[in-house]
């Protein structure tokens, strides 16, 4: 048979050879028909750590779980208020991201103008805890006017034929400008004090009006009528005075179990707290009727407060006569 000639099927019966097998490329490998599963003794992958607390978060989880406290404005800061924070959330703020926030949080202009001007400091529930040191007002003063110093830049130089001030001639414009600022920085505080006293004002005003009306007798438009508010604002000035003392009623629980485990008198958890010890002995009295179980610590005679005169107890006898006329 040559070349030329047809390829003929083989007959029937005849030996054919078996087909030759798929080269190795074109034959799919079990892994590559099953990406999820992994090859006999790879490595599995390790999930990513989680990233790293950065100080913006930290401010950011602050603000969420202690709006009182970083919510608005800076207000001047308990002292050692860190502690406080790991003891309402333990592990959440690494120490190092916490250190970093505070830092920078209480070298701010908006805090040091705070503390300059403050009167008390605040825990984390935004009430106050202890008051502010005149001389930790003094240095928030001076380091502000300074930083002030410092942007207006160098002063221009003197020209010709102008004397160059010195000594008490060069400070006296300083010393006037601190002096005007002192002033102007009295003013505001002496606003920012008339508005504290008339949110308290407020909050009293609230906690009577929720007493009266927990009490009451009379119909909703009576007891609106007696108070002399309208009926449509009783239930918002209610449900705020109701947060309002439970706020409060928290604050005195905390401070009352403080005080047990303490174990200190008046006058040293007092200073722990930077309170006088009659504060607190008014405060712990409070607690005590506020449910707390604890009988409120009687003061010991160096504990309680002078009294208003300096004359002699009266005796048994002169208090049957009564006083002398």
């Amino acid at each position: 048979m040559n070349a030329d000639s047809p390829n003929l099927p083989p007959p029937e019966g005849a030996d054919v050879p078996p087909p030759p097998p798929a080269p190795a490329e074109l034959t799919p490998s079990p892994e590559a028909a099953h990406p999820d599963v992994a090859a006999p003794g790879a490595a599995p992958e390790t999930p990513a750590p989680p990233p790293a607390m950065t100080v913006k978060a930290c401010a950011e989880e602050l603000r969420a779980r202690f709006p009182a406290l970083f919510g608005g404005e800076p207000k001047p800061l308990k002292l050692r208020i860190q502690v406080d924070i790991n003891e309402r959330a333990p592990g959440v703020f690494p120490k190092a991201v916490l250190s970093a926030f505070f830092r920078r949080y209480t070298l701010s202009d908006a805090y040091l103008k705070a503390v300059s001007t403050g009167s008390h400091r605040f825990d984390l529930d935004g009430l106050p805890a202890g008051e502010l040191s005149e001389e930790h007002r003094r240095i928030a003063l001076e380091t502000l006017l300074r930083r002030r110093e410092q942007r207006r830049g160098p002063q221009h130089p003197p020209r010709d034929g102008q004397a160059t001030p010195t000594g008490a001639d060069a400070e006296a414009p300083a010393r006037r400008k601190a002096q005007r600022e002192a002033q102007r920085e009295a003013q505001r505080e002496q606003v920012r004090a008339k508005h504290r006293e008339a949110q308290r004002a407020e909050r009293q005003f609230r906690a009577g009006l929720l007493r009266a009306f927990e009490t009451t007798t009379l119909t909703r438009e009576n007891f609106c009528a007696l108070k002399g508010i309208a009926p449509e604002a009783l239930d918002g000035l209610l449900e705020t005075a109701r947060a309002e003392r439970a706020q409060r009623q928290a604050f005195l629980a905390e401070l009352a179990k403080a005080y047990r485990d303490s174990g200190l008198s008046i006058n040293e958890f007092a200073a722990s707290k930077n309170m006088h010890p009659g504060q607190m002995h008014h405060l712990l009295r409070e607690a005590q009727g506020g449910g707390d179980k604890r009988p409120a610590p009687r003061m010991e005679r160096s504990e309680r407060p002078p009294r208003r005169d300096d004359g002699p107890a009266p005796t048994r006898g002169e208090r049957m006569r009564g006083p002398r006329r």
